[in-house]
């Protein structure tokens, strides 16, 4: 008989959880779990219409409760080359649409996806990835982040020759730097960065376009160019007292602590912003010694970036059970310190206005002066793509959205010829998942700009763009 209550994901204590950074917060499924939470599916597949990758969710979710993750990540791959850190960290909005959302839970996909993929080492052992020999194409990827790795693991299974150029020290991107290490290990990176690396794609670290080599050598010295430069400038508020020390941006702050340095965070940190990332600045003060911890949005809770939706309830209740506070609804207006080193936050209330027209607005009531202590204010109030790598005659070719995204074409390439991009440079959506998706154009794109495209030896390894099918009860056999 079909069990439509969710297999629950065991988490946890939170106190064991916040005296280390190598604590995952939710357990993996047993193979019980794994194989008792897959058989909850009904094959609908209709999850795959809100993957911004298309993957065949109902595809892998069949082999996992046929007890085949190996076919599960054979699957997975067909689209995306991170099945352990997509896993671990995606905003699973296909969960958001199961049909068994409100009969027992929707099913538990990216737990499925991380199960089957933490069962392997080596993903070698089960993926017969094609070795060709490289053909007469070069194509240069600016950015190691999952952008540039999914583009640079799907053009070197073709024969292109591939080189990423990263400016800082690791792999990775925002995986690496962006996300702590309690919700993304380094091991589950270096697994999946290393599996694609061995395809034969050239790597240079600590290489800054602009500076270390300019972005004209290499449009003019390779085919075609992928940029997946993400969005690592920091978007600052400029709140009087600003200049003292113990202020950040979340940007900055992550990656600092994700390379290893012991910030001193002092026992009061007050993070400015409402969304994932002031969710993780919170987690990760906790975990560097922050005894009191507070989050302030100047929305109300339900106008938090993400909500409504099964991620934002998580990020929540996994910083709320750590022990971190909120106060919505609120308007910071000055940094106090004292002797330069930043000791609080004023700020006012809000009352949340509506005009009729979109959501309602926060307007500040100035009457009153509200005041909380502060050893360190970090600053999680967005971020921006810098685009000084490049030479003014593309910067003045290259078309932006107002809000200063690339503009690309359906094939993901710039207004630039032969120039392509994807990631939190180019979309909206700021996630993993999205990015992984852009890439997955752009290699198509740009497969069919060189014109090789009737060189390809075998289209199983070409990204499937798009998908919507309903999966076979019969698992292919490979």
């Amino acid at each position: 008989m079909l069990n439509f209550e969710r297999v629950k994901i065991q988490s946890e204590l939170p106190e064991k959880r916040v005296g280390s950074f190598e604590v995952e917060p939710l357990k993996e499924y047993t193979q019980q779990e794994a194989y008792a939470e897959a058989g909850r599916c009904i094959g609908c597949n209709i999850c795959t219409q809100s993957c911004p990758a298309s993957l065949d969710i109902g595809g892998y979710i069949r082999s996992t409760a046929l007890g085949d993750p190996a076919e599960t990540v054979r699957i997975v791959f067909e689209n995306l080359p991170f099945p352990a850190i997509i896993g671990r960290v995606c905003t699973h909005m296909c969960e958001d649409i199961c049909v068994l959302y409100d009969t027992g839970g929707p099913i538990a996909i990216r737990h499925l996806k991380r199960y089957a993929a933490d069962q392997f080492d080596d993903y070698s052992k089960i993926l017969d990835t094609p070795r060709r020999s490289f053909i007469n194409k070069k194509v240069a990827v600016v950015g190691g982040g999952p952008a540039g790795l999914t583009a640079a693991y799907y053009l070197a299974i073709q024969g292109v020759k591939v080189t990423l150029f990263e400016s800082l020290p690791v792999l990775g991107g925002f995986m690496r730097v962006g996300i702590p290490r309690y919700r993304l290990p380094d091991s589950v990176i270096d697994k999946e960065i290393n599996f694609i690396l061995s395809l034969g794609v050239e790597v240079r670290l600590n290489t800054r376009i602009g500076d270390d080599i300019k972005f004209a050598n290499i449009m003019n010295e390779y085919d075609a160019v992928f940029i997946g430069v993400g969005n690592h400038k920091p978007r600052m508020t400029g709140t009087p007292g600003s200049e003292a020390k113990g202020i950040y941006h979340a940007t900055e702050f992550l990656r600092r602590a994700n390379l290893g340095e012991k910030i001193q965070v002092g026992k009061n940190v007050v993070v400015i912003g409402g969304g994932f990332t002031a969710n993780d600045a919170s987690r990760v003060s906790i975990r560097l010694g922050a005894k009191n911890v507070c989050i302030m949005y100047r929305r109300r809770e339900i106008d938090r970036p993400g909500y409504p939706s099964l991620n934002a309830e998580e990020e929540l209740e996994e910083s709320v059970e750590e022990n971190v506070k909120y106060i919505w609804e609120v308007t910071p207006f000055e940094y106090v310190s004292e002797n330069g080193k930043v000791t609080g936050v004023k700020y006012w209330e809000n009352e949340m206005v509506s005009d009729g027209h979109g959501r309602a607005k926060p307007v500040p009531q100035k009457d009153k002066v509200k005041f909380i202590e502060a050893d360190t204010v970090i600053e999680a109030t967005g971020q921006e793509t810098d685009f000084s790598f490049m030479e003014d005659e593309y910067l003045k070719k290259l078309r932006l959205t107002p809000a200063g995204h690339i503009i690309t074409n359906p094939q993901g390439m710039t207004s630039i010829p032969g120039l392509f991009s994807g990631g939190d440079s180019t979309n909206t959506a700021r996630d993993l998942i999205s990015a992984v998706r852009d890439a997955d154009t752009a290699v198509i794109g740009i497969l069919e700009y060189l014109n090789v495209m009737d060189q390809i030896a075998d289209d199983r390894w070409l990204p499937y763009l798009d998908r919507w099918k309903k999966y076979s009860p019969n698992i292919i056999q490979r």
